[in-house]
């Protein structure tokens, strides 16, 4: 497993030694993903569990809520507003992450979108999936370098009894139907703690594992991708990333252009 530990200097000066990060980059070219462990505080995830649960939780049990997107059995899809614990820098702009990206998207990217897929108890096995693709069926596709990158955020702790999701690694390069991966066994099932992340090609296949706990799982995303990408079947109706004026003035100006898409809408 590509699992990705800092050392205390880079922790200090908030930059991944370049031979450190040359191996991350090769692994994530290979594998179509990696994972930073213990990037983020314990306790801002536990505020962005918090924040997300009491402006989302009664979504839960509203399935028909124009904001809420079913995207499986007893998985709902929500757009996060960029507010409260969710407007910082600590989330959009962990220093690990942009060091990892401006490498991969050679400094041109943007938040294409910023939602919270949950797996409710009893959830069933989700459907096996690419978060994103271009140029699909074509031999030159698993030849192209990344155009979407999903930094995905457990909010709790993911394990075996919740349903840590299902990777495939290295399918991000592999031209072959979905149906195929049913029988193939070389997956990974990674149980993260709260404060790591997985970086994930959007091209990767992979699928949510069953809940069968009694709490609900959540699982941020916060999406970047080369600014001429838009995730049309997801966002056709709702607008990617959701940031009112009063909102976006509070984020630093160094990056604001990474929510130049904010609010937009495809129809």
């Amino acid at each position: 497993m590509n699992i990705v530990n800092f050392s205390s200097d880079e922790f200090e000066t908030k930059q991944i030694e370049v031979a450190h990060l040359e191996e991350v980059l090769k692994d994530f070219r290979r594998d179509g993903y990696v994972i930073f462990k213990d990037i983020f505080p314990k306790e801002y995830v536990n505020s962005l569990y918090s924040d997300f649960i009491n402006t989302y939780g009664h979504y839960f049990s509203e399935e028909n809520d124009k904001n809420v997107i079913k995207v499986g059995n007893k998985r709902i899809q929500v757009s996060v507003e960029v507010k409260g614990a969710f407007n910082s820098p600590n989330l959009y702009a962990n220093p690990f992450v942009l060091n990892f990206l401006r490498s991969i998207f050679n400094n041109c990217f943007i938040i294409s979108d910023l939602t919270c897929v949950s797996s409710l108890p009893g959830a069933k096995k989700m459907r096996i999936h690419r978060d994103g693709a271009i140029f699909e069926g074509l031999a030159l596709a698993p030849l192209l370098p990344a155009h979407a990158i999903g930094l995905l955020i457990p909010l709790i702790p993911f394990t075996r009894l919740n349903g840590p999701t299902r990777y495939w690694p290295g399918s991000h390069r592999i031209n072959q139907s979905l149906a195929d991966f049913e029988e193939n066994l070389n997956f990974i099932e990674p149980e993260i703690d709260t404060g790591s992340c997985i970086l994930m090609d959007h091209r990767l296949v992979h699928s949510g594992n069953p809940n069968r706990s009694e709490q609900i799982r959540p699982l941020l995303y916060c999406n970047y991708s080369l600014p001429w990408y838009f995730d049309y079947i997801n966002f056709k109706h709702e607008a990617h990333l959701k940031v009112e004026d009063t909102n976006f003035e509070k984020i630093p100006e160094e990056y604001k252009p990474f929510f130049q898409r904010r609010n937009m809408k495809l129809l």
